[in-house]
């Protein structure tokens, strides 16, 4: 046997059960894998990683498999992941469909965290969350969940286009009816006029005074009928008759479209759509100068993209108030732990982890943080930008998803449905009543036989 082999066979034989030995030691019920629903894209894909080996350095007995961004078909694959139990240790939280997590599944989809969260290795209310953001994670008054980070929303100023035009940014107080001057001003067409102008030519504008929701995206039109006085469901969530059909909810739609067709003061849904290049069509547009009053009802998402767009100059501005008041619904997303995990505990420590103090300073980089400390020393209320979204917390409307766990289904999606359409080229010739009446026809019967579209 040569020399170099009896060294292999030593090191095998002495140095290998060694570390064996050193590693039953430090972990001595094995290493426990967990998984995670993780929803992360673009640059989050590396600040989850980084807290998640920060997370593992310090706790070496636990490792974290990360399931992939599952996109568009997130609702359908943890639905499937709860009916075939292989549901992820930590599973995602949101909040527009966790009431159907709970009602669906026949085991517990999330456990109940209350012994937990006030135990020994427990969360203080108020130190490591804020009281208003620990609530939303309870569902039938048990906690079941902790935020990732939650945002409110604004409207994004091109400060530069305001300055040309001798026009102040907004501030808390401001309206729709200003928003709507303010736009009839800084919508232009090809020859220079704005649309305030009676030589205006709609058919030619070159640039908006402000931009729409054209995407379905019904959280942001929640914001805007609340504005306005008006809700879209029942606070027991059986009806939407009567709500969502109301007079108030028929004037505010019939003025949000008014943006695009009578005032021309904002693109049509098929022109945003038509923006192929870049990034999402209304974003685009106001990162390309087009849009004044852009990414209307957005979170402190963009902040980088603004950042790194060269000559674009740009500032935040609060939610406009309506007729009913400043209002504005929360925008949140957390975790739970599964019932169908094997290893709570460690799933409890992981989740604690990620949204208190360690995992936050992280993820606060691109949304608010639920966790007092972090969001005091990197989120100021002064803060030009974070500042206007910390502000909008005191405006918060009731988050409806919550009142019954087929409002997304019954609610949402055709409602955001009918929002394409309404906004969209040809959209003026519907009646809005008309369509309202529909909606809330079918979302009440759906509702009755629970979700059945």
């Amino acid at each position: 046997m040569s020399r170099k082999l009896l060294i292999l066979v030593f090191a095998f034989l002495v140095l290998a059960p060694a570390a064996l030995v050193v590693q039953a030691q430090d972990c001595p019920d094995g290493v426990v894998s967990l998984r995670v629903d993780d929803w992360s894209s673009g640059d989050r894909v590396e600040y989850m990683n980084q807290v998640i080996e920060a997370f593992e350095a310090e706790n070496p007995c636990i490792d974290v498999v990360l399931e992939p961004n599952i996109g568009d078909d997130a609702n359908t694959k943890r639905l499937t992941w709860l009916s075939a139990g292989t549901s992820p240790d930590l599973m995602a939280y949101p909040p527009e469909w966790a009431a159907l997590y709970m009602e669906s599944s026949d085991e517990t989809a999330y456990i109940d965290l209350t012994e937990y969260a006030s135990g020994e290795d427990g969360i203080a209310v108020g130190t490591d969350v804020y009281e208003g953001i620990y609530e939303q994670g309870k569902y039938n008054g048990n906690l079941v969940a902790l935020p990732k980070d939650y945002s409110t929303s604004s409207f994004y100023i091109n400060t530069a286009l305001f300055e040309a035009a001798g026009i102040a940014v907004p501030e808390e107080g401001w309206t729709w009816d200003d928003a709507l001057n303010i736009a009839l001003q800084l919508t232009l067409d090809a020859n220079g006029n704005n649309a305030a102008s009676p030589d205006f030519d709609p058919t030619n504008v070159v640039q908006w005074g402000i931009d729409i929701v054209n995407d379905g995206w019904w959280r942001a039109m929640q914001s805007y009928l609340q504005a306005w006085g008006t809700e879209t469901i029942s606070e027991d969530g059986t009806t939407t008759t009567g709500i969502l059909n109301s007079d108030a909810a028929v004037t505010a739609l019939e003025w949000y479209r008014d943006l695009v067709f009578k005032h021309h003061v904002a693109p049509s849904g098929t022109v945003i759509g038509g923006v192929t290049t870049g990034m999402t069509g209304r974003v685009q547009m106001f990162l390309d100068g087009k849009v004044a009053m852009g990414v209307t009802f957005h979170g402190p998402w963009w902040q980088d993209v603004m950042n790194s767009t060269p000559n674009l100059k740009w500032t935040v501005a609060p939610v406009p108030a309506g007729s009913g008041g400043h209002k504005s619904v929360l925008m949140w997303m957390g975790w739970g732990v599964s019932g169908q995990s094997q290893h709570p505990a460690e799933a409890w420590k992981l989740l604690k982890w990620l949204t208190t103090e360690p995992g936050q300073r992280v993820f606060a980089l691109k949304a608010l943080s639920g966790n007092p400390v972090v969001s005091q020393e990197m989120q100021r209320e002064n803060d030009p930008y974070w500042g206007v979204y910390v502000s909008e917390t005191q405006y918060l409307g009731p988050l409806e998803e919550l009142r019954t766990p087929y409002y997304s289904t019954c609610v949402a999606t055709p409602a955001g449905d009918m929002m394409k359409l309404l906004m969209a080229d040809g959209g003026d010739a519907l009646d809005v009543k008309a369509e309202l009446d529909k909606l809330t026809a079918d979302a009440d019967k759906c509702l009755a036989e629970g979700g059945k579209s």
